[in-house]
């Protein structure tokens, strides 16, 4: 058996496209913990609002008169806070659009890595074939060999 080696001359693209997909799975990982941080800040705002609005109907369903004080304070506090979730929505649904952009991103370099390795590997493939095929014929050459000294041999020459 012949003691080459299979060496692939594109391992630098391969190498190259793989360093960008890994970049690309980091800014991933990091897009989807923005949006999920950012999720979560919603969803605690939206539960004090939900907080002061029910804290709001309980006293009114009791009976008991809220000051006008109270009152203007408690409205500023919902139109703030509505003004806030308003606010939170659009960064939220900016960064779900990159986290978005980044999974296109990712589904595209990972098409282009897999292209390579399918390429290395028919290449690897190919590089086995021959390399077979060269060590057949060199065990085919030395039984052909060994084959005419045994007939030479047979005959007394």
């Amino acid at each position: 058996m012949s003691g080459k080696r299979f060496r692939y001359a594109l391992e630098p693209v391969r190498l190259t496209r793989q360093w960008a997909l890994d970049e690309l799975l980091t800014t991933l990982a990091e897009r989807n913990a923005a949006v999920a941080q950012a999720s979560a800040a919603l969803a605690a705002l939206r539960g004090e609002l939900e907080g002061a609005r029910q804290h709001w109907l309980a006293s009114q369903s009791g009976g008991q008169a809220l000051a006008l004080e109270q009152f203007a304070l408690l409205s500023r506090y919902l139109h703030d806070g509505a003004a806030r979730v308003t606010t939170m929505e659009r960064q939220l649904a900016l960064l779900e659009e990159e986290r978005d952009e980044t999974v296109a991103q990712v589904a595209s370099a990972r098409r282009a890595l897999d292209a390579v390795e399918e390429h290395r590997d028919g290449q690897r493939d190919a590089f086995r074939r021959a390399q077979n095929s060269g060590d057949f014929k060199l065990a085919d050459d030395h039984w052909s060999v060994l084959q005419s000294r045994g007939e030479q041999h047979e005959s007394g020459i």
